[in-house]
């Protein structure tokens, strides 16, 4: 009797969209969230074997959930899996039947380009077997790139510093930003894909690429209609032409549910659903023009712009404003250092036929194996000589110290940018003698959503940036926006996860639209483990003799 109580479960990638499925499956389903990826290849080693085998680890942090959904897989009747409709969707699927003992073979995978109760339904019905071709072609792109990028790490780390690294598609896009391409016209019909809705959100509503991409994930994941509940207003942004899940659903209806920003970009969509327009965008800046040309080079750019820009400018590669990038000093080093050895490998070219070949896998006409043995042969080639370039005794050099403007309050000396094993630190000019040491704070021009004081970033160990106030106790490691709330005008902040777009949130835990937002348990579980390890590590010292 018992078994017949047990629910069927349904696992996505996106609390957002767990969310909104549990309006409509029913009383016999259940829904969870994984947060993205459960296991990955590690990052502080290249995590691919000479036989180009991955080697993957569960993802930093996800050990106590992947725990706790193998508990909940245990007790469910039926285990579905409704990741996203694309490669990166299939892969993950297939990784979630490795890790809770489905069988891939079963009809465990259902599709759903729309989340709508009537898709929902259909695709139950039409449930299927994990596409292994598709989840093969995710995995080949990500072993080649990931080989690529580790391997580039090592050499950019001897010829300019540890740390200095660049891939396949980053690699392209500061290549065109050092040499600005030539513009094109743009004719934006009815058809609208992720890439002409970027450069037409860019062109009409001055949105870069990334505010784009993040507000069509939760168009696609679900709005609060309040009365209607959770809804999907498009159909997934990432396959194809995007679609209205409601066609009826006007602009106006929806208004008071979203805001500004989220209207603006529905409206276009709306619009251009119904019209068609032809733009010249000659004379226009950078983001417009590197979009262009990678529409010129063919090379499919609307997954990976975004993240390719905002890792430049994390990595000091160029500097942004108001979307018009320019190549820094170390930028120009990493493309002098790539140049002459690595253009064949890394061109728009190869990017194009390694992109034709993944999807020959996705087909079932080729084998991943050989499209990542084809790929790396061919970069090795490029890497020895690259390495040989340097010489037998070259050995990874250190990030340079650089003076700051800061003053030593102890002895009046200018203070040091050092980089250490904790990360990013101010030491005084005068040591030995003065042997004074403070955190280096970058201010950035946000305010404390806690005080109202002025927000800085500090850089730790790994890269890790954590954002603090000047003035009082306030940290987080999620990145403030550029917009601010439209109820009480607060900073916003990104919570990120793997995978997929990032959770948008008001900074100010006081704010109505905190209320029930899904980033607080989040939150609540972040300080909850760190106060437990602050605790742990008291404890140990204690141990020691240390307080």
């Amino acid at each position: 009797m018992a078994e017949k109580n047990l629910k069927s479960l349904i696992l996505v990638e996106s609390a957002a969209k767990a969310r909104t499925l549990k309006k409509f499956i029913g009383r016999n389903y259940s829904v969870s969230s994984t947060d993205g990826f459960l296991t990955d290849l590690p990052k502080s080693r290249i995590g691919v074997d000479e036989n180009y085998q991955p080697d993957y680890i569960t993802v930093r942090g996800k050990g106590k959930l992947l725990n706790e959904l193998r508990r909940e897989t245990l007790n469910s009747r039926r285990i579905f899996i409704a990741t996203n409709p694309d490669a990166q969707g299939e892969f993950l699927a297939r990784q979630f039947c490795e890790l809770f003992g489905v069988n891939p073979n079963s009809h465990c995978r259902i599709l759903m380009n729309e989340l709508t109760k009537e898709t929902f339904k259909a695709a139950l019905e039409d449930a299927q077997p994990i596409n292994e071709n598709l989840a093969d072609a995710f995995q080949a792109k990500q072993l080649i790139d990931k080989y690529a990028s580790h391997k580039i790490g090592e050499y950019l780390s001897i010829k300019i510093w540890r740390g200095v690294k660049v891939g396949r598609f980053r690699a392209m896009l500061l290549k065109l930003i050092a040499e600005p391409p030539a513009q094109k016209i743009l004719t934006i019909g009815k058809t609208l894909t992720p890439a002409t809705l970027q450069e037409l959100a860019f062109k009409e509503l001055n949105f870069s690429a990334a505010r784009t991409r993040v507000i069509l994930e939760q168009f696609y994941e679900g709005i609060n209609l309040e009365a209607d509940g959770y809804a999907s207003l498009i159909t997934y942004p990432h396959n194809g032409e995007i679609f209205l899940t409601n066609e009826q659903r006007e602009p106006e209806a929806v208004r008071k549910y979203l805001a500004e920003h989220q209207f603006k970009l529905y409206n276009l969509i709306y619009s251009r659903k119904k019209s068609s327009s032809r733009m010249n965008l000659d004379g226009l800046t950078n983001e417009a023009a590197l979009m262009a040309a990678f529409d010129a080079l063919k090379v499919d750019w609307a997954d990976f712009y975004a993240g390719g820009i905002a890792s430049l400018i994390k990595r000091k590669y160029i500097t942004a404003d108001n979307s018009i990038y320019k190549v820094t000093s170390l930028g120009e080093r990493v493309l002098d250092a790539l140049n002459g050895f690595f253009d064949d490998v890394f061109s728009a070219k190869a990017y194009n036929e390694v992109a034709a070949q993944i999807n020959k896998v996705a087909e079932g006409k080729v084998q991943k194996q050989t499209v990542i043995e084809n790929y790396c042969t061919k970069f090795n080639v490029a890497f020895d000589k690259a390495m040989s370039s340097l010489g037998e005794d070259a050995k990874p050099q250190k990030e340079p110290d650089v003076e700051s403007e800061e003053i030593c309050e102890k002895c009046g000396r200018k203070m040091m940018i050092k980089h250490g094993r904790y990360g990013t630190f101010l030491a005084c000019s005068g040591y030995p003698e003065c042997k004074n040491t403070r955190p280096f704070l970058e201010r950035i021009d946000k305010k404390c959503p806690k005080c109202g004081g002025q927000l800085a970033k500090r850089v730790l160990p790994r890269n890790r940036i954590l954002y603090c106030c000047e003035s009082c106790d306030f940290t987080t490691w999620d990145k403030p926006q550029v917009i601010t709330c439209k109820a009480c005008g607060s900073t916003m902040f990104a919570h990120t996860f793997k995978g997929r777009a990032p959770m948008l949130y008001c900074g100010n835990e006081n704010c109505q639209t905190r209320s029930n937002h899904p980033v607080n348990k989040i939150l609540a579980d972040i300080k909850k483990r760190a106060e437990a390890n602050r605790a742990r590590k008291a404890l140990t010292a204690k141990k020691n003799g240390k307080q």
